[in-house]
């Protein structure tokens, strides 16, 4: 495979990842809230520099996402067994272990806080409820491409962060990149 055919294998990971967004327009009532509490948060600890996630945020972040799987399995199911897309299931069920994980652990404190708090992180957390939104309302079909193409779309997601980071601090006097 040449590396014109990997850019065009690419391309097309993009274009379905697009194309699952305009698929079903109505998906925006559920990417909306999601994108914006997403964008909340990282201002908020833009901002407050000194605060850190805490276990009652941790806990709520997997508990956003646990509500977006639930929608997410209703929608599967919305046609009984008969309609049900098995691979959209299990993976769907990857996620509920992930959440399940995330929601334990902010309960009952078993892992030092550091990385509990990268594991619920809102970037993470909000990130996976919308690709989840995507996979199940918009139709994405998830090939090796588009995995690959979703993991170039949270590194850029990464450095959009640490730019809205150092926005949000010059703007508020701030100089460290405290938060998460």
């Amino acid at each position: 495979m040449g590396f014109g055919d990997i850019m065009n294998s690419i391309g097309s990971g993009f274009g379905a990842i697009g194309g699952s967004l305009v698929n079903d327009l109505s998906i925006l009532w559920l990417l909306t809230p999601i994108l914006f509490f997403w964008i909340v948060l990282e201002v908020y600890f833009s901002k407050y520099q000194s605060e850190k996630l805490g276990w009652n945020t941790a806990l709520g972040n997997g508990m956003s996402i646990f509500w977006i799987l639930i929608i997410s399995m209703r929608e599967l199911f919305s046609e009984g067994w008969s309609g049900l897309v098995w691979s959209r299931f299990f993976g769907l069920m990857i996620l509920f272990v992930y959440t399940g994980f995330i929601i334990y652990n902010s309960f009952a404190h078993k892992l030092p806080e550091k990385v509990s708090f990268i594991i619920a992180s809102p970037t993470i957390t909000y990130y996976l409820s919308a690709v989840a939104i995507l996979w199940t309302f918009g139709g994405l079909v998830i090939t090796g491409w588009v995995i690959l193409d979703l993991l170039l779309i949270y590194g850029v997601v990464l450095i959009l962060e640490v730019i809205l980071k150092k926005y949000v601090q010059r703007e508020t006097g701030g100089s460290s990149l405290g938060g998460l």
